[in-house]
């Protein structure tokens, strides 16, 4: 803003010369300080897993020599997954370095060494393994240097029989303990300045390698949403059928009944009208009972509770039918992350109906599965509801061992969240616990 002057003119501010914006080297120090202890913690996660990689690559490449004489052929599967496996592991790490995003990488039905994500996937094991394991070696020197030599005044008068061996300098007195002192401030001062770029030029290189080509992954778009209108299709298929089977055996089969009824009313109110009350009480009974098949079959279809209140009402209401007790957290935004459904403050915003019915029912499923096969003694669904997506986590402390399959129910939540774009995940060792994650799109 300028400055009116006595005589009426204006004064222009005054510019001191410099680089604007650029932080002085206080806010320099504190900003590498604070995002030292990080890039440290990811760099010797990185250099061993860099480790690791070498070994994976060296029996690998075994593996695939086994292959050319057929022996290493069993082999070769369990291997790929591995390596997918250990890829994904980085794909979340690398992730979370570079602020949160998430890596995917478009994988084939079948894991081979043709699919390209593999191929991407074996160049990144290679790059991990020699360069990667290298700049984090690199890097966590730095650190290792300036320990030896902050330490140094210490261990020269506790390990005289060192003496000598820290790196381009002999501390045999007090003065040279004091210059080796020095040098490891030194080492420190370059340590907080080099970790964190370092730790971000590995993630930047290895999310380069861990991410398909734009070609790839709309190959695999084509083929995934092939996969999924063929899922939802079979899914549609099957609730009319279940619709059908629902309709035939309990509402049309009670309706049948009050028409035979009604006809021997009729019969019995001119032959014995004595017993005519008590076949209308039966007959009230029956259609009571049609009307309440077809109430459950309403429900099935869409619950009014989930229409008239949302998706969580409608998930409360079920957490306290089931024969578990069962405990509900609802996460609406970042803000409200961490408190439970009956203390969150702001109401949860309403998904498309589509998405919330999906979501309902994974649920229901996952309840009813916990109810039926699990043995848990309480159990745990998490709801996160945002604009852009419906995140649902169910958790059982049960014996766990679910698989897909074998009467659970799971491959219909699989085809329900897939006819949405939608991901599932299960982890469930034996042992416990069982953990079902599903994520719907919102569209939005």
């Amino acid at each position: 803003m300028r400055t009116p002057r006595i005589d009426g003119s204006t004064a222009r501010p005054t510019v001191r010369p410099g680089r604007p914006g650029r932080p002085g080297p206080r806010a320099f120090a504190r900003s590498a300080a604070r995002r030292f202890p990080a890039a440290a913690r990811y760099l010797l996660l990185c250099l061993g897993t860099g480790l690791a990689a070498l070994v994976g690559l060296c029996l690998l490449l075994v593996v695939l020599a086994l292959c050319l004489v057929g022996v290493g052929l069993p082999l070769l599967p369990p291997a790929l997954r591995l390596l997918r496996r250990s890829a994904d592991f980085h794909r979340r790490r690398v992730g979370a370095r570079l602020g949160g995003e998430r890596l995917r990488t478009p994988y084939g039905d079948r894991l081979s060494l043709r699919d390209p994500v593999v191929g991407k996937d074996l160049l990144w094991l290679l790059a991990h393994g020699t360069a990667g394991t290298a700049l984090c070696a690199g890097a966590l020197t730095l650190c290792s240097h300036a320990f030896n030599w902050l330490t140094a005044p210490v261990w020269w008068q506790l390990l005289p029989d060192e003496r000598g061996k820290i790196i381009l300098l002999t501390v045999d007195s007090w003065p040279m303990a004091a210059a080796a002192a020095l040098g490891g401030i030194g080492y420190a001062a370059v340590a907080l300045a080099a970790l964190p770029p370092l730790a971000d030029l590995h993630a930047r290189a290895s999310g380069r390698l861990l991410v398909a080509r734009p070609r790839v992954s709309l190959a695999h778009r084509v083929r995934e949403l092939t996969t999924s209108r063929s899922e939802a299709l079979d899914a549609h298929a099957a609730e009319l059928r279940r619709i059908e089977r629902d309709l035939h055996d309990g509402a049309q089969a009670n309706l049948v009944a009050v028409s035979l009824r009604l006809g021997m009313i009729r019969r019995a109110l001119d032959q014995r009208p004595e017993q005519a009350a008590a076949l209308v009480d039966s007959t009230q009974l029956v259609a009571e009972q049609a009307l309440e098949s077809l109430r459950t079959l309403v429900r099935g279809i869409h619950p009014p509770l989930l229409a008239d209140r949302g998706l969580a009402e409608a998930v409360r209401s079920l957490a306290a039918r089931c024969a578990v007790p069962t405990r509900v957290e609802l996460h609406n935004s970042e803000a409200s992350a961490g408190r439970s459904a009956d203390q969150s403050a702001d109401p949860p915003p309403r998904a498309p109906a589509a998405a919330e019915a999906a979501a309902y029912f994974v649920v229901s499923e996952a309840l009813a599965n916990v109810a039926r096969h699990s043995g848990a003694r309480t159990a745990l669904v998490r709801l996160r509801i945002t604009t852009a997506a419906i995140a649902v986590r169910v958790e059982d402390d049960g014996r766990g061992g679910a698989v897909e399959g074998a009467g659970s129910g799971l491959p219909g939540l699989r085809r329900r969240a897939a006819a949405f774009d939608g991901t599932t995940r299960l982890s469930s060792p034996p042992g416990g616990p069982t953990i079902l994650e599903v994520e719907i799109p919102c569209g939005s």
